[in-house]
């Protein structure tokens, strides 16, 4: 049976979904991308004593003068004794076995986890689980599922992110034409309206869709990944409650869309 995790935006809502979950998926301060809210080492472990599952999520891009504060960061993570850290630079492999620290990793280049031949060559490295990608059909997903013995995340719920710059495109924006900043900002192109975030460490692009594919009968797969970016903390936890069921619109995202792109 799939286990349920959530990536949290607050304690007070990691407290509100307890009974409903398995896993934390806990964004680091300063390490992560792509989400509204991080978290602190002292924060996490405080969301260690819920009792649940914790991965912490470090996803950015690391740079050589970053490499220090990492190598700090993953040996204070290696002391909470966490399920695992979800990685998306390379060098968090190497220093593992540099460090030789026993904290399991989450493969997860989110675009680039999309077939089992890379999810075997990331796990012969040490990295246990993967995170796929939110580009993968269901075929595509049960295909890897049945070629590794990586423990596998799938997003079921959430906006997606679909783009990110280290630029502070929003802020650039609003500067350059002398207009007010807000909480959130969307960006409409073909009709569409997509939600825009300009972080600290860049700016994010989001799905103009909540992925809601909690109907979808997904094998074997270990964790399904709900994420409440974005979604009031109320409706977030209604969600989880009763997940089969939820005032959202169904949208299986490409769950049953093949990606295919022809040059012409």
């Amino acid at each position: 049976m799939s286990k349920i995790a959530a990536i949290i935006n607050s304690l007070n809502e990691a407290k509100n979904i307890k009974n409903y979950i398995d896993a934390y998926l806990v964004p680091l301060k300063n390490l992560s991308i792509n989400y509204i809210n991080t978290f602190t080492i002292e924060e996490i472990k405080n969301i260690q004593k819920l009792n649940r599952e914790v991965f912490v999520i470090i996803n950015k891009n690391i740079h050589n003068n970053e490499l220090t504060t990492l190598e700090k960061t993953l040996k204070e993570i290696e002391k909470l004794n966490i399920n695992g850290i979800i990685f998306y630079d390379i060098s968090i492999p190497s220093l593992k076995q540099k460090l030789n620290l026993k904290t399991d990793l989450v493969w997860n280049q989110e675009h680039l986890a999309t077939n089992f031949g890379t999810v075997n060559y990331w796990y012969n490295k040490g990295a246990k689980y993967a995170y796929l990608s939110s580009e993968l059909t269901k075929r595509e997903i049960e295909e890897i599922k049945n070629n590794t013995k990586a423990k596998l995340f799938v997003n079921i719920f959430g906006y997606i992110p679909m783009f990110t710059s280290r630029r502070h495109l929003v802020k650039n924006y609003l500067e350059t034409f002398n207009l007010e900043s807000k909480h959130q900002n969307t960006i409409r192109k073909e009709d569409k309206t997509y939600p825009i975030i300009d972080k600290t460490l860049g700016t994010t692009v989001y799905s103009n869709y909540i992925l809601n594919a909690v109907n979808v009968d997904f094998k074997d797969i270990d964790y399904l990944v709900f994420n409440s970016n974005l979604i009031e903390e109320k409706d977030f936890e209604e969600v989880l409650k009763n997940y089969k069921e939820n005032k959202f619109p169904k949208e299986t995202g490409f769950l049953y869309k093949e990606t295919i792109y022809k040059v012409k």
